[in-house]
């Protein structure tokens, strides 16, 4: 379970332009649920996943992890718990690496390791197995580097990475945005099915209201650092994207997708 307590968040501290985001926020996630974030620019949807990655501090407030708090937590330590996977293709990957490479150094992640011994026969055989059934014809290629691929290939591959090990908790920060459209939909039909396979605990940042709305056993919409809209289960299936559209154009954000 993750669970924030009274969160406070303020940025251009001690400055003119000193502002507070998250005040007395409270936020929680249940183990195994899947949870869709949408919400303007600035409503606090990827300070959020900073927070709870350890690349924003709190000035006030606990960050929990299956009942251990992590809140002075160094976001590499995090890391070892928590994937994360970025909107840009290019984020999650040593792109002048090869696949293979990047594979071990993911699942090596934490441990002393060399690449050699990563990367011999069982091993090549282990990463084409879990290449295979994503269909991005790449399980042959191993020796390809990463930058070699297309984005939606690279982004695939960099949600494999994010989930090779056992980890609690998985942030999807816009990784979607920067696909083109079919892509992006192939892309959440793999993110789906990986996360329902691992019954990873997910949270997902989004502007597409569709992909809210289609994926994801929960569905929460931001504004100004507060939950303005939270629903899970039969009142999420009931919501249509002009339900969310409509909530959007109710709170005068830009609605962006």
């Amino acid at each position: 379970m993750l669970e924030l307590e009274n969160i406070e968040k303020r940025f251009n501290r001690g400055t003119p332009d000193e502002s507070v985001l998250f005040q007395d926020f409270n936020f929680s996630v249940n183990d195994g649920e899947f949870v869709s974030i949408v919400g303007s620019n600035g409503s606090g949807k990827t300070t959020l996943l900073n927070l709870v990655s350890g690349t924003l501090r709190p000035e006030a407030g606990k960050i929990l992890l299956g009942g251990e708090d992590i809140t002075g937590r160094k976001e590499f330590i995090r890391a070892r718990k928590i994937g994360r996977v970025f909107q840009n293709p290019s984020s999650g990957t040593a792109n002048s690496m090869t696949i293979a490479e990047n594979m071990a150094i993911a699942e090596n992640k934490g441990r002393r390791y060399g690449l050699s011994a990563g990367l011999g026969k069982k091993r090549l055989e282990y990463y084409r197995d879990l290449l295979r059934p994503l269909g991005l014809g790449v399980e042959d290629r191993l020796n390809t580097a990463v930058g070699a691929l297309s984005g939606g290939q690279r982004q695939v591959l960099t949600l494999l990475i994010a989930t090779m090990t056992p980890i609690k908790l998985l942030l999807l920060d816009e990784h979607t945005a920067a696909l083109d459209p079919k892509t992006a939909e192939q892309t959440m039909v793999l993110t789906d099915r990986i996360v329902r396979e691992k019954k990873i605990t997910t949270l997902m940042v989004t502007h597409n209201l569709r992909f809210a709305k289609e994926y994801g056993t929960r569905l929460c919409m931001f504004d100004k650092g507060h939950v303005v809209l939270d629903v899970a289960g039969e009142e999420k299936a009931k919501k249509t994207v002009d339900d969310l559209l409509g909530l959007f154009n109710e709170i005068s954000v830009e609605c962006g997708n």
